[in-house]
């Protein structure tokens, strides 16, 4: 699922302090590891195993060259 959203005031904050703490790199992968969290915490039914996240969860973004071009045209367009 591809989407594109705009945040403001709490919930810009949030992803923005995700990535100053470095738990994210990205505001795609701060998204992405909110929902997650949600789903363990909120969604897990109880017979499911627990939901772990590990070093590895992102390597699929890390190493998309596209992800990169997506985020240096939006870094690019905001400097203008």
């Amino acid at each position: 699922m591809d989407i594109h959203a705009k945040f403001h005031g709490e919930v810009e904050e949030t992803i923005d302090e995700i990535i100053r703490r470095g738990r994210a790199s990205t505001k795609t992968e701060a998204i992405r590891l909110t929902i997650l969290d949600y789903r363990h915490h909120h969604l897990r039914q109880e017979s499911e195993a627990p939901l772990e996240l590990t070093a590895h969860a992102n390597r699929d973004i890390w190493e998309d060259k596209n992800e990169d071009k997506t985020w240096l045209k939006y870094l690019k367009e905001g400097k203008k």
